[in-house]
């Protein structure tokens, strides 16, 4: 009897290998595995173009600082203009077309284009922007089966997030890290930008990357990723959904009373 219990469990376990594995299952298809799946389509790569008058001054430099003064009283003269392109991240938040991004990345854009993840171009125009969060509401239509994020509640320190970007203006790019503090603070390299109340995260964000969504296990929106810090490996930053949740309420407040086509500065 003995002998026919054990070789039926040695026949129950060859088995367990002989048999596939069902969609979904194995120790491969990891919950980060499951979050790019599901959600890294709701993340969109954005270019920008911006116009940029060239004109012509005289400058003498150090050995002529009073030449310097006569020539800037002087009429300028355009003599053409230049095209400057940039790349970012975006993330969609609203069937209606809304996508999420950093205001630096759209800032003085003359023309605004959203790659979506099924390949479709669209362009789309600025609807709101908060210069002291650094996030810009934009606006373009959606290709059919589009996927809208879902927003966190909370994120705790130490949990496992995964950025999604395009790093580069390579496109869906996915680090993971985990998150390392809360309310922490970012200033610019230039000191011209100080952004306070950030998640800090030691997942990679490379440039491309800013705009793009930092999410949690459930693929739930935790932050919008913003910078990395200057001279430092494994230190980035990322603005917090309670923002997020912030400038959409303050839009969708102030649409009420204004046209859609307009440009809204939330604060």
């Amino acid at each position: 009897m003995k002998k026919i219990c054990l070789l039926f469990a040695v026949a129950i376990f060859a088995l367990s290998f002989a048999m596939p594995l069902a969609a979904g299952e194995g120790p491969r298809y990891s919950p980060i595995v499951k979050v790019i799946k599901e959600w890294a389509p709701a993340v969109v790569n954005i270019s920008t173009e911006r116009s940029v008058l060239l004109r012509t001054q005289p400058s003498w430099g150090k050995y002529g600082g009073a030449m310097d003064d006569f020539y800037k009283q002087l009429p300028q003269i355009n003599v053409g203009t230049l095209k400057l392109k940039s790349l970012g991240s975006g993330v969609i938040v609203a069937k209606e077309g809304l996508i999420l991004t950093n205001t630096h990345v759209v800032n003085m854009a003359s023309k605004i284009y959203v790659t979506f993840n099924d390949g479709t171009n669209a362009e789309a125009g600025i609807m709101a922007s908060s210069r002291v969060d650094d996030l810009a509401i934009i606006k373009a239509p959606l290709p059919d089966g589009a996927k809208v994020v879902k927003m966190a509640d909370d994120v705790m320190i130490g949990e496992t997030v995964i950025a999604v970007g395009n790093s580069f203006g390579l496109e869906n790019s996915v680090t993971a890290g985990i998150v390392s503090g809360l309310n922490r603070g970012y200033t610019s390299s230039d000191n011209t930008v100080v952004i306070n109340n950030l998640i800090q995260t030691d997942a990679s964000i490379n440039p491309g990357s800013s705009g793009g969504g930092l999410f949690n296990l459930d693929g739930e929106l935790v932050g919008i990723n913003l910078a990395v810090a200057q001279n430092a490996q494994g230190i980035g930053f990322a603005i917090p959904y309670t923002k997020i949740k912030d400038i959409m309420r303050q839009y969708y407040e102030l649409i009420k009373n204004q046209p859609s086509s307009v440009k809204i500065p939330v604060r």
